[in-house]
């Protein structure tokens, strides 16, 4: 059996939720899962990109749903799986994608705001998304959560340090509530997997969200 239709098989008639669905890398995994059978709910902050997403989309959008949510926002996060649910019938997995870099300064010349977007968009969105689909995604008979980490959580590089302390809480939380699920269930498959980028072409930061 190939690669391919494997990972068809696996994400087939599934319901996968992906932040940044808007746009970079985001958008590539929303077009992707729709081609390989899934229904997507996209998540961006950005209602414009959002509609371009839409629109590449095609033939295929009918399985696609758009939610505009900042995911920083723990209220916004928390109304988000009851909605998708209603549109989809079920949620069977999430992959936190969304994310943000800093501006390529040092920590003496960084702004606190900076600093808190950047961790508040790649690390608590990543948690409240994880936190508040959990209890769902448990339920299912299979279930998958991935975060997108980067290779910068792991080596640092100076004018990324916040970003890359972001990414590496991202890594840690991962890993750990990897080894909390571990056994929830023998009679359910449960996922959870990190991915690490490098360096991703994506526009302002502003719209990544």
């Amino acid at each position: 059996m190939s690669e391919n239709l494997s990972f068809r098989m696996k994400v087939q008639n599934k319901v996968v939720l992906v932040t940044g669905g808007g746009n970079g890398m985001g958008r590539e995994l929303v077009l992707n899962l729709l081609s390989r059978g899934a229904s997507v709910a996209a998540v961006d902050i950005n209602e414009t990109a959002l509609q371009k997403t839409v629109e590449l989309a095609g033939s295929k959008s009918d399985n696609l749903s758009t939610h505009i949510v900042n995911i920083t926002n723990k209220d916004a996060v928390a109304a988000l799986p009851e909605q998708i649910i209603a549109k989809h019938g079920a949620i069977d997995g999430i992959i936190n994608n969304a994310g943000i870099i800093q501006p390529f300064e040092r920590i003496k010349d960084l702004d606190y705001a900076v600093i808190e977007r950047v961790l508040n968009v790649n690390f608590f969105g990543t948690l409240y998304m994880t936190k508040e689909f959990l209890p769902h995604l448990l339920k299912r008979p299979e279930a998958h959560i991935t975060n997108i980490s980067s290779m910068g959580g792991f080596l640092p590089v100076p004018g990324q340090t916040v970003y890359g302390a972001s990414k590496a809480a991202v890594k840690l939380f991962t890993e750990g509530l990897r080894s909390e699920l571990l056994n929830t269930s023998e009679k359910s498959r449960r996922s959870l997997k990190q991915r690490l980028k490098g360096t991703v072409g994506t526009p302002p930061t502003k719209t990544t969200a």
